[in-house]
């Protein structure tokens, strides 16, 4: 052995600027990989902290079989509060309830599929940092108010002070329609959330979506992300008798893509107008032209 390292050392002796130039090239291979390693999950990181950051927070809690269905009867009762048993599981830094459903904005001309969410202004906040995204106006108070993102302001040309009316599909199976004004624009540099998800009160949500008393899931953000799966196995024993989901963000980073309407299965609706002391009976595709007719109230 002592003979195999001295005939090594030798031959790097023998030619160093060769031994040197070796050396440098091992060396900046070396240093590459680990930067781009370290590049790559940084990228990684700040994707999944902007995702957990302005939508899904870094868990929810759903009623078993809500996150694969998306059927808004499968709900969780807000009789029991599931906000603070969920807020007293050690390591949960803030969790807050949400109405979450899709919805057909209008305005003017204009319309667009939007990812509807409804939330509590006051602990949204805890969890998500969209409110701190707002580049025009302001963020929720209350009322019939919406916040939107940059791009989806843009493909409806409305700004804040402009009303939108939102049409939905009911948890009771009904149609249902309202008038929102527009108090916020953000723009988050994410064209999946400032293209399609908007956010109103939560107690707005519930009443367009026939959703009193209930909630679709509640998020909530983690104090320490290294005790993240900690946390989430916490959560599922102590909420394993409430027939309930919890999910991480590995399975919620991205919020799912507005549903469209179909119009060859879909039946007909009825529209009550403002203008027109009758009713119409339509079709999804043709709620537009119902919409121009000014209606106000539900469908």
């Amino acid at each position: 052995m002592i003979a195999w390292l001295r005939l090594a050392f030798g031959n790097l002796r023998v030619n160093r600027r060769r031994t040197g130039i070796t050396l440098l090239s091992v060396a900046v291979g070396v240093g590459g990989l680990v930067f781009l390693w370290a590049f790559i999950d940084g990228i990684n990181a700040q994707m999944i902290n902007n995702m957990t950051g302005y939508v899904t927070g870094d868990l929810k809690v759903h009623q078993r079989g809500f996150h694969d269905d998306r059927e808004m009867n499968i709900a969780l009762a807000e009789s029991w509060n599931p906000t603070r048993e969920v807020s007293a599981v050690t390591g949960v830094a803030a969790a807050t309830p949400r109405v979450t459903g899709n919805a057909l904005a209008s305005h003017g001309a204009q319309s667009r599929a939007l990812q509807v969410m409804g939330v509590d202004s006051t602990t949204e906040p805890q969890v998500t940092r969209l409110d701190r995204s707002i580049v025009l106006g302001r963020y929720l108070e209350g009322g019939n108010e919406i916040v939107m993102g940059m791009d989806a302001a843009s493909a409806l040309s409305t700004s804040p002070g402009d009303e939108v009316v939102l049409m939905v599909q009911a948890a009771d199976g009904s149609i249902g329609a309202d008038r929102f004004e527009v108090v916020g624009v953000f723009e988050t540099g994410i064209k999946r959330i400032d293209g399609f998800v908007a956010q109103v009160s939560l107690a707005s949500a519930q009443t367009l979506y026939a959703f009193e008393g209930r909630f679709t899931e509640i998020a909530a953000r983690v104090e320490d992300s290294d005790q993240f799966e900690a946390v989430v196995g916490s959560l599922r024993k102590q909420l394993q008798e409430r027939n309930v989901e919890v999910l991480g963000w590995l399975v919620e980073i991205l919020p799912p893509a507005p549903r469209p309407f179909a119009a060859s299965t879909a039946p007909a609706v009825t529209c009550s107008t403002q203008s027109m002391h009758s009713s119409i009976s339509i079709l999804p595709e043709a709620w537009v032209d119902c919409r121009k007719t000014k209606f106000h109230g539900s469908c």
